[in-house]
């Protein structure tokens, strides 16, 4: 199966590079049951060829699609980014045969030729996992501190000790830790405060929490962490105030947060293999 990464081939923009630089290993972890070749150019697709295309910011790539349509109509897209849903999307979804798009929304949730999936995380997170009761920091918060729930966030969780926090003036800012330094402090984390997104619920925190074995602790706007992960043993809140009396309540107990964490790891480790086996029978499907 040939893959076309195509985020930062006709733009060069922070997001199509963002994408290049560290949705990669997110990506082909999910495709290791496919079995790609990654391409760097369209010309080296055959007539009517499967192809996987893995691109962003779609609303100025329609002239890309329809060059690459003349050549093959066997097109799969794994659509990353479209955080708010405002992408024109229509000419190049009608042309694809199934498309995986990161930012889930209520529109996408019944359509069968899309799956929806995590957006997940940066490159460079570490295997090497702490049991939860042996990590140093009981909670962390490493980011931007836009809208007052962030600021809500900061304010209740100081009341816990041996906390880590570190705000940052914008995404990608270079007053932001390094990925290496940022995972160093997750690896060390037991529970991580997860607001929901600028625009949508979903961050790329709560995906490198759970590959970091830290237990994450959402806020679930409209229920959403339900309606796409039916079942999920994660901590919700509505309010910030109930996180510290969360976290406060399982440190006492530390059968009880390792329970809790073995139970979302394993969760979590299951839906990552569905998915894997979903890209495999899709693709295969369209033999």
């Amino acid at each position: 199966m040939k893959l076309f990464w195509n985020t930062n081939k006709n733009s060069n923009t922070f997001w199509g590079n963002y994408h290049s630089n560290n949705s990669r290993e997110w990506i082909f972890y999910l495709l290791k049951m496919v079995g790609v070749n990654e391409i760097e150019k369209i010309d080296n697709i055959s007539k009517n060829e499967k192809v996987i295309i893995v691109d962003s910011e779609l609303s100025q790539k329609d002239a890309f699609y329809k060059n690459l349509l003349l050549k093959t109509k066997n097109i799969f897209l794994i659509h990353l980014g479209d955080e708010g849903g405002t992408e024109n999307k229509s000419y190049i979804y009608n042309n694809c045969i199934h498309i995986w798009r990161t930012f889930c929304l209520g529109e996408f949730f019944l359509n069968k030729k899309i799956t929806c999936i995590p957006i997940g995380y940066k490159k460079g997170i570490s295997n090497n996992l702490k049991n939860i009761n042996d990590k140093k920091y009981n909670w962390s918060f490493l980011g931007t501190v836009h809208g007052s729930s962030r600021f809500d966030l900061l304010h209740h969780h100081e009341k816990v000790k041996n906390g880590f926090s570190r705000a940052t003036k914008k995404f990608g800012s270079k007053d932001s830790l390094s990925s290496a330094e940022y995972y160093e402090v997750l690896k060390d984390t037991k529970f991580v405060p997860t607001p929901h997104g600028y625009y949508h619920p979903e961050t790329y925190r709560l995906y490198e929490a759970l590959e970091s074995g830290c237990i994450p602790i959402i806020e679930n706007p409209q229920n959403f962490f339900d309606k796409f992960y039916p079942n999920n043993p994660i901590l919700k809140i509505k309010l910030w105030k109930e996180s510290t009396d969360l976290i406060i309540s399982y440190l006492e107990d530390k059968k009880k947060i390792e329970d809790l964490s073995t139970r979302i790891t394993n969760w979590w480790e299951d839906y990552k293999k569905n998915l894997q086996n979903n890209f495999k029978e899709t693709l295969d499907v369209q033999n």
